[in-house]
């Protein structure tokens, strides 16, 4: 008896009842987008920082700022119709007028990671890289709010190491010194 395995077709998407796309459709979206609301965890809260009020200057710290990892590898990666990197969002955030950011340390972090790849680095494995003084300084004239990305790949046969590892859970020297500032 011959079986019969999906991953042998193409699309290899889950399709609804109607033969069409589940997943990236509106309703999986608004869905995500639930869950996601509902399965954050705030850590710390002090002096009310959030819900960031209206017309907060905010610098954003870390490469995942630019380099957003949506998932992992295998089974942990997902079919997307879009991605919106933190950036991106806070500039729509911008544009509405609820926020101001400081571009300049955006940028930084872009010309970074598009150099990081020209170099051969793959999506989800690039690295922290090391902010001049002198843009930090920046920032810290901008503004005292700042939002910190911290960004982990990882996939079956690739777990994340508990012990202090670049590969593991522990900050590494620019996160920490990121998480510091």
């Amino acid at each position: 008896m011959a079986k019969w395995q999906r991953s042998f077709f193409q699309p290899v998407l889950p399709l609804g009842e109607d033969g069409r796309r589940v997943t990236g459709s509106k309703e999986h979206i608004a869905l995500s987008r639930m869950v996601a609301g509902e399965g954050m965890v705030l850590l710390k809260n002090e002096k009310n920082t959030l819900p960031i009020r209206r017309g907060t200057k905010v610098a954003l710290f870390g490469k995942g700022t630019v380099d957003y990892v949506k998932g992992g590898g295998g089974s942990g990666d997902v079919t997307v119709e879009y991605i919106r990197n933190l950036y991106e969002g806070m500039k729509i955030k911008e544009d509405e007028g609820k926020v101001e950011v400081f571009d300049k340390l955006a940028k930084y972090y872009e010309k970074d990671i598009q150099k990081q790849y020209a170099d051969g680095a793959v999506p989800g494995m690039t690295v922290e890289p090391e902010l001049p003084d002198e843009l930090l300084n920046e920032a810290r004239e901008y503004t005292d709010t700042a939002v910190i990305t911290i960004c982990r790949f990882s996939g079956e046969g690739w777990d994340r190491k508990c012990e202090a590892a670049q590969d593991g859970y522990v900050l590494d020297g620019e996160e920490k010194r990121n998480s510091e500032l």
